[in-house]
């Protein structure tokens, strides 16, 4: 029997792939089976229903069939799509060096922020410090992040909306080794995460930024 902490597990992971891309490739698939290796056959399953309910709803110019035997053809042609080219990302993955592969982890869109940069995009997304070392530190709950918000975020900070997910939803960074990040606006504690909400409100944000910020919604 699934536990109710691997259900919401999943159910991150799953919102996570939706939020990232409207239709899930084999690359997006392929990150989240190694970031949820648990969860990886009930995320192909899913990347595969989203592909098809994608082509299911495509408009009629596209002259899509809809009886069963076709249908059936394009279930086989997305699932043997996803099968090959996770087969090629994962071959290639095996033959990348360990040095390599290290560096490929999940990076934090602010990391390259000094004390000034830092400032700047503070008063650029009209927020405080608080609020944006939140961000910075991955201190939100992903499930509460509205997906508006991360639109606007990865737009404003000129950032790939793929990449900017894959932060929120990347763990908490510890002190040791974010030093060098943090060394200008503090160091993060390691906290439980708040939700969104939460975080908006408890950051000295003036009422005007707090609306504003609370009227992203998915």
């Amino acid at each position: 029997m699934i536990n109710a902490a691997t259900q919401t597990s999943l159910r991150d992971a799953m919102y996570a792939m939706s939020l990232a891309k409207a239709v899930p490739d084999a690359e997006l698939l392929d990150e989240f089976a190694r970031r949820y290796p648990q969860h990886a056959d009930a995320l192909t399953e899913f990347a595969i229903e989203l592909a098809i309910d994608s082509l299911m709803h495509r408009s009629d110019e596209e002259e899509v069939p809809a009886d069963a035997d076709a249908i059936s053809d394009v279930v086989s042609r997305v699932m043997s799509q996803f099968e090959n080219q996770l087969f090629e990302r994962r071959q290639a993955r095996a033959a990348t060096p360990p040095a390599r592969a290290a560096t490929a982890s999940v990076e934090n869109p602010f990391a390259a922020l000094d004390r000034q940069g830092f400032r700047a995009l503070v008063s650029h997304l009209d927020v405080n410090s608080a609020f944006l070392s939140k961000l910075r530190d991955r201190a939100i709950e992903p499930i509460s992040f509205p997906k508006a918000y991360c639109r606007h975020l990865a737009q404003e900070m000129d950032e790939d909306t793929e990449a900017m997910v894959a932060h929120i939803y990347a763990p908490q960074e510890s002190v040791a080794a974010g030093r060098q990040l943090y060394k200008a606006e503090g160091k993060p504690a390691a906290t439980v995460r708040q939700s969104f909400e939460e975080a908006v409100k408890t950051s000295g944000l003036s009422e005007e930024q707090q609306r504003r910020l609370l009227s992203f919604r998915d």
